[in-house]
């Protein structure tokens, strides 16, 4: 496993057979294990063969931060519980009753993938038992086996997300709210599917993210990049590019089958003016083009309704 810190590590899950698609933040010390976001259920062998090449069992897992409950991030979770009891899972207020009874999720999910496709990227949803929830609201300061982590209400690309803050070596773990990155260079694509997508409160939460004076931030596509306060300055830079192109399509005459095309080869040309072309298989697998398109389109849609309804 890839070392950030004294303790701290991560796992690279290899979604897909596909490396930096997914990354499960690692905390070991004497006083037990810490995950963040542990991935999709189709990776748990990967999860735990990887733990175990570093001495590290299910059995050690003391605690689960959960960014959001998208199956990409937190899909594998209840089959850890169920392996081992007495994890403690760390959720949003939001989130918690779909991973009590992950069936409106996976009907979301469903509707994205298929029934098929859900099957096969993400592996078996367990729920997870109520009794092993620490539901969060933002604001608190969680203590996990003996690691210290303050935590903040962060939307914007999920109405549950939150995030993490390790003062210790100052690394935020921002799950999706700083955007998938695969590269050296500072340039980051916003994920936005639907339903949840808010521009509004998503600048709001960037803000959030910066108050902290991260010198790291990690997000879960992929990794942590040391260059935070660069970063979460791009990335808001593309989001807003990337929610104008698709507001411009939207409100244009053209068919949906012909806006979705543009916008995509307008994303596409935007992307690899800064990524080359060979780094960008894994927004495939994590962030593809057709559902980004849907999240904007029907954020821009609501906005419409919105201004018609006044």
């Amino acid at each position: 496993m890839p070392s950030i810190a004294s303790e701290t590590s991560y796992v690279d899950l290899n979604f897909c057979d596909t490396p930096t698609s997914i990354a499960t933040g690692v905390y070991a010390s004497n006083a037990g294990v810490v995950l963040v976001d542990p991935g999709p259920g189709s990776c748990v062998a990967t999860l735990r063969a990887e733990l175990k090449k570093n001495g590290i069992t299910i059995r050690d897992v003391e605690a689960i931060l959960l960014t959001h409950i998208h199956l990409d991030h937190a899909g594998a979770t209840g089959a850890l519980v169920e392996e081992n009891p007495k994890i403690t899972v760390h959720v949003h207020e939001r989130g918690a009753p779909h991973v009590v009874d992950p069936s409106k999720l996976l009907n979301s999910a469903n509707q994205l993938w298929g029934v098929d496709g859900v099957a096969k990227l993400w592996g078996p949803v367990l729920p997870i038992p109520a009794r092993n929830l620490t539901v969060l609201r933002g604001g608190e300061h969680i203590n996990a086996a003996g690691q210290q982590f303050e935590v903040r209400y962060t939307p914007g690309h999920a109405s549950h997300h939150v995030s993490y803050f390790d003062a210790r070596i100052g690394m935020a773990w921002v799950g999706d709210t700083a955007g998938v990155r695969f590269g050296p260079t500072p340039f980051a694509l916003a994920p936005t599917p639907p339903p949840d997508i808010d521009l509004e409160a998503w600048r709001d939460s960037l803000n959030v993210i910066r108050a902290w004076h991260p010198e790291t931030v990690f997000i879960t596509h992929f990794g942590p990049h040391t260059d935070a306060m660069e970063h979460l300055d791009q990335f808001e830079q593309g989001l807003l590019t990337v929610a104008d192109m698709a507001r411009s399509t939207f409100e244009s005459d053209a068919s949906e089958d012909e806006k979705y095309a543009q916008f995509k080869a307008d994303v596409e040309r935007f992307v690899h003016r800064s990524v080359p072309v060979d780094e960008t298989r894994p927004y495939e697998f994590v962030a593809p083009l057709e559902f980004n398109w849907r999240g904007l389109a029907r954020y821009w849609r609501r906005r419409l309704q919105a201004n018609e309804a006044r």
